[in-house]
């Protein structure tokens, strides 16, 4: 049997407990992975708005017709 991170290919029969244990992993891992890369996602996201709205904010107030203090 031979294990690719994404896809794998098994044997057509009967699997010895170690290939099940192997294959529950490799199926709980990748799951795992799903779940992390997506928590990134979502952070780098809020991210991006948050500095969005602060660079707009600050180039909206940046009055070039402001006398300076």
């Amino acid at each position: 049997m031979q294990f690719d991170h994404l896809n794998f290919t098994e044997d057509e029969g009967l699997m010895s407990i170690e290939d099940l244990r192997a294959l529950r992993l490799q199926k709980n891992k990748i799951e795992s992975d799903k779940k992390a890369r997506k928590y990134i996602l979502d952070i780098n996201q809020r991210y991006r708005k948050m500095s969005n709205r602060k660079s707009n904010s600050f180039l909206r107030n940046m009055n070039p017709f402001k006398k300076a203090a």
